[in-house]
């Protein structure tokens, strides 16, 4: 990490460097504390015996493209981790192919078909995740997506023996699992340190309604669906702000000039190289 970028917003990377191993997996994630990013964006989803696993999608098409298809619900903890995760094919490019704006949802970009990749790896579970965090020895700020609802009480007994607690920021993109979340703690308590989110991606009459009531420390936006003014509200009100993506030089100029807390993006490393020939 440069010495000299303190003070721009928190290079989050995407489900870890996603140049270097596929997203979602424990080489992502290290590949990204030791280039010394801000944060890690990752995923979680819920096995059929009630573990928590760090992967984005419910069934196992996604990251095994579609050899298996298998249900996370239906699976154990340790029938997912037996599932090959192919390099080959689930790497993205080292940069973002400019101009273009990258969409929301979109498949990933394939690295190209001459590419030769025989390596493979595996899923984890989120205390595996959390024991590999506890050994980095900087402050690497982790934001945690939950994708599908009844994680809550798995993950408190996780944070019951966490030494990563104070790292962590608990979000969703999907409205009943940030309802679940809010209402879990507003009646059980949180765990000391521990900070909520919530991905609104857009301000409007409900995602305001929803940020006044509830316990949030920080939102995320997408890209160009925010202005500087929206930022000094939010600040206002105690919360921070994340973008979403916008992986393209005019967002990231944007992003610097608007005072945003973090931004999460596919590529760090493309990222931080522009900052450095541009902003430093």
């Amino acid at each position: 990490m440069k010495k000299d970028y303190c003070g721009m917003p928190m290079r989050f990377a995407h489900t870890g460097v996603t140049q270097f191993a596929p997203e979602n997996t424990l080489e992502a994630f290290k590949k990204a504390a030791e280039l010394g990013f801000e944060g890690i964006e990752l995923d979680i989803q819920l096995s059929g015996d009630g573990e928590i696993i760090v992967t984005h999608n419910g069934d196992m098409g996604y990251m095994t493209f579609e050899e298996h298809r298998d249900v996370l619900k239906d699976l154990t903890a340790q029938q997912i981790k037996r599932f090959d995760i192919p390099y080959r094919n689930a790497l993205k490019l080292k940069y973002p192919p400019y101009p273009w704006t990258e969409h929301f949802g979109g498949r990933r970009m394939i690295t190209p078909p001459d590419y030769v990749e025989n390596r493979v790896t595996h899923l984890i579970t989120f205390p595996e995740f959390d024991e590999w965090l506890a050994t980095v020895d900087y402050e690497l700020t982790v934001e945690v997506e939950f994708k599908c609802p009844g994680m809550c009480p798995r993950m408190d007994e996780i944070l019951a023996n966490s030494k990563n607690v104070s790292r962590y920021i608990l979000f969703s993109g999907n409205w009943e699992v940030l309802e679940e979340m809010q209402e879990h703690y507003r009646v059980n308590g949180k765990p000391e340190g521990l900070r909520l989110g919530a991905n609104i991606r857009f301000i409007n009459e409900r995602t305001m309604d929803f940020v006044r009531r509830s316990d949030l420390w920080e939102v995320g936006l997408n890209n160009e669906a925010f202005t500087k003014d929206d930022v000094k509200t939010l600040e206002g009100m105690g919360i921070k702000v994340f973008s979403n993506l916008g992986d393209y030089p005019e967002w990231w100029r944007k992003i610097c000039e608007m005072g945003v807390t973090g931004f999460k993006t596919n590529f760090p490393d493309a990222y931080t190289e522009w900052w450095s020939e541009n902003m430093g």
